[in-house]
């Protein structure tokens, strides 16, 4: 489509010009690539309607010193006269950047897809932030996997959990408070092997949407933070991709046209554990162990006019772990074999409609089904042998559980005045769920039990309504205000959600912002887990019986700081959340029988969590990065947990430093640095046992360790340095990095043992992960 053939309507008085140029974005579904200071200051007044592209250009760029070029898809600002000798960086630079003269190689240098928006000291949002996928990959991360929510990790107010992995708290909350979205629809499973490596392949990824304190009402059903990931859409203008190879996995990613309307992306992923692990089957033959996991993103998307553009996309992604055992070789009593597979992951499809009814109206229409399933299966064969005599037994253990939404939603932005931007829409989902569903096998010589658990599927309706303002009142105030209301039906009974959110942007000076806000979330889908890692034996369950929805209410104050240049950035926060009808196991839920319902195994509770996040960064130029601090409280507080007395979170990190560095050192070495610190994780330390009565032939004495509080044990201080040096070529990059750089071996937990000499009861600190290297090559065409 020519470009001249491109009308578009813009109106603004006296106007930051991102805000400008984001309308345009939205109209054209052009990307604007320029510096990141080139805007600083710039107010434009424009109004025009339905006028070519360019003519519109012109009048907002007349007496500016500023030039455009149109280069396929993207429109690239630069200063006249002065851009022919000077190189500039994006204000979102992408793997690498190089100077705007001549013809830049922009597929692959300077893109930014549809990420034009204003400084936060213009927004009226408080804790909210946007990466693109150039800035994830700037983090060093464990096997040199480039991931999402290790990003995150970096960011204040964010944990990452156990040693290693891309799990997620954010402000004192629980991983299932975390919604997170592909194209705005949830992934209930988002990471691989136990929350080692996310599910999103940062290659699929254009850019990030993350909230944690002001909640744009657009959201719901968490209590804690949303992240929205948006894939990214082909070029229009030619076939790019890139294969890269590494250690433990390797991806391939290609994106192109379709004809003049159509364009393709497609990114795949798969890892190679189980060629690693080959030897240490080899070498141990009583013990094997396979893993293997994959992910694919495609998307499909035509633009059949200026105004309508429809998209087809699709995710899955699969994990599948075997463990083998044969003690037959072993001095073992009695004799076993057994086998362990574990298969789980998530499908997502979905289709939609961008439709601008007028210059002011525009909506966007989505279809979509989203799964998460798991299925575990052991079958373990024990027998002895007493002369003439066999004695063995056979189990067979299979248990299933997945979560099924059918989603339809329609989401709208109208902009009726220059200074009102309002947004609304509406949704329905179709819950399935089928938290478990087990069976057992149990045979003894010739005689055979079969069992299985009492189980329930439930069917869920859940319907949802908001809007939201965003209104500029003057120079100085800024205010966003908006509710969010839903319905979920599970049975015979409906519960009613309702959240309002509201926070406000007041400017001190042209560099300076305070902010404040307030949010009521509402969630009515909750995640049971056994551990802190991510694993298929969670089962994602709704609100049943006489439990409530879970609600969280939070009021954040914080402040917002830019420099002249736009090259530094500070901001402050202290917030306090509550939370209410929280749902946990209770204590020795175990020992319920399994015939009874899972709301008997369960208990209702309360929790809050306060604290202060603050964070320095430096967003261009040779070296860039930031250093963040965060200090915090979290507590839960339970009837049926821990005696009814209030205890700290697993996660209650006191005080947590993240350190990122970025060293552009030339054209083609960057080298990126990662330094994370915190106080140690809330540990429940038995430090009592009782004696078992003896009843072992061979004197075996057995002990039972005493109740004691939850989490009564903080772990020692955590700390760790990654490492990461990306080197270009002409065909691509190599990436070299050392993860746990300086090798220092952090406690994850503290167990109870013997000591090798006296056989005297010790306690000792279980460490993991030293220093692990990765080497991978990226070729790109």
């Amino acid at each position: 489509m020519m470009v001249s053939a491109q009308n578009i309507t813009v109106k603004a008085v006296d106007q930051p010009a991102s805000e400008v140029f984001r309308t345009i974005v939205e109209q054209t579904g052009k990307n604007f690539v320029y510096s990141s200071d080139l805007l600083k200051d710039l107010r434009v007044s424009v109004n025009i309607k339905k006028k070519p592209l360019k003519k519109a250009l012109e009048l907002m760029l007349k007496d500016t010193g500023i030039e455009y070029q149109i280069k396929g898809n993207n429109i690239i600002l630069k200063k006249k006269a002065e851009s022919e000798t000077k190189s500039v960086e994006p204000e979102y630079p992408a793997v690498k950047s190089t100077p705007l003269s001549g013809t830049p190689k922009i597929l692959d240098e300077v893109v930014v897809e549809s990420r034009v928006g204003p400084s936060p000291t213009e927004t009226a949002e408080v804790g909210a932030l946007k990466l693109t996928a150039s800035e994830i990959t700037k983090v060093p991360t464990l096997f040199g996997e480039t991931d999402v929510l290790k990003a995150l990790q970096m960011q204040p107010g964010v944990s990452g959990g156990a040693e290693g992995m891309a799990g997620m708290h954010v402000h004192g909350g629980n991983s299932d408070e975390n919604l997170c979205m592909l194209d705005n629809v949830p992934l209930y499973q988002v990471n691989h092997f136990a929350g080692l490596f996310s599910a999103f392949n940062a290659n699929a990824i254009n850019y990030i949407d993350f909230f944690k304190s002001s909640i744009p009402a657009k959201y719901d059903g968490r209590l804690s933070s949303f992240l929205d990931a948006k894939t990214k859409s082909g070029s229009r203008e030619g076939h790019h991709g890139s294969f890269k190879l590494g250690l433990t996995s390797c991806d391939f990613n290609i994106n192109g046209p379709i004809g003049k309307k159509t364009s393709y992306a497609v990114a795949l992923r798969r890892s190679f554990y189980e060629v690693l692990t080959a030897p240490l089957s080899a070498l141990f033959k009583d013990y094997k162990f396979e893993y293997a996991f994959m992910d694919f993103n495609g998307k499909i998307t035509h633009r059949f006019n200026n105004r309508a553009t429809g998209f087809v996309s699709l995710y899955f992604g699969d994990d599948l772990l075997i463990f083998k055992e044969n003690t037959e070789e072993i001095i073992t009593e009695p004799n076993r074999k057994g086998k362990f597979n574990l298969h789980w992951g998530n499908f997502l499809a979905q289709t939609g409609l961008n439709y601008r009814f007028k210059p002011e109206l525009t909506g966007e229409f989505t279809a979509a089904y989203t799964r998460y399933f798991s299925r575990m299966k052991s079958d373990v064969y024990s027998w002895e042998q007493y002369g003439d005599e066999l004695f063995d037994s056979r189990t067979i253990t299979r248990t299933k559980n997945n979560i099924n939404d059918w989603i339809l939603r329609g989401d709208f932005y109208w902009q009726p005045e220059e200074n009102h931007r309002v947004r609304f829409g509406a949704g329905y989902t179709l819950h399935s769920f089928q938290p478990g569903n087990t069976f057992r096998d149990n045979s003894i010589g010739t005689t055979t039990m079969t069992s299985r658990d009492s189980t329930w599927s439930y069917l869920g309706n859940e319907v949802n309504l908001y809007i939201e303002d965003d209104w500029s009142i003057n120079d100085r105030w800024r205010i966003n205000g908006g509710i969010h209301a839903s319905l979920f039906n599970l049975s015979d009974k409906t519960h009613a959600g309702f959240g309002p959110r509201l926070s406000a942007n007041y400017r001190l000076a042209k560099n300076w912002a305070i902010k404040g806000a307030y949010s009521r979330t509402v969630q009515y889908v909750h995640q049971l887990s056994q551990t802190y890692l991510s694993l298929p034996t969670d089962q994602w369950v709704p609100i049943t019986g006489s439990f409530k929805p879970q609600t969280a209410d939070k009021v954040a104050i914080g402040g917002n700081w830019r420099s002249d240049n736009g090259m530094f950035e500070a901001s402050a926060e202290v917030y306090y959340k509550s939370m209410h009808n929280l749902v946990e196991y209770r204590d020795e839920y175990y020992l319920h029988p399994p015939t009874e319902s899972w709301n008997s195994r369960l208990c209702s509770g309360s929790g809050t969590a306060k604290g202060l996040d603050l964070k320095i960064e430096k967003t261009g130029g040779k070296i860039s990065g930031h250093i963040a601090y965060s200090l915090g409280w979290a507590d839960r507080k339970f009837a049926d947990k821990n005696d009814g007395k209030r205890y700290p979170a697993r996660f209650d990190n006191r005080h947590t430093i993240n350190i990122l560095l970025n060293w552009n050192a030339s054209k083609k070495v960057t080298v990126n640095a990662a330094w994370t610190g915190h106080s140690g994780n809330r540990f429940t330390f038995l430090p009592q046992v009782w004696s078992v009565p003896d009843t072992d032939p061979y004197g075996y004495q057995d002990f039972s360790p005493l109740k004691a509080s939850i989490n009564n044990y903080q772990l020692p201080f955590y700390h760790r340095l990654d490492l990461s040096v990306t080197v270009r070529n002409r065909r691509g990059y190599w990436n070299f990095g050392l993860y746990n750089a300086y090798c220092h071996l952090n406690t994850v937990a503290i167990i109870r043992d013997y000591s090798d000499e006296t056989w005297a009861p010790v306690y000792k600190k279980v460490k993991m992960l030293p220093i692990i290297p990765s080497i991978s090559y990226t070729w790109q065409f």
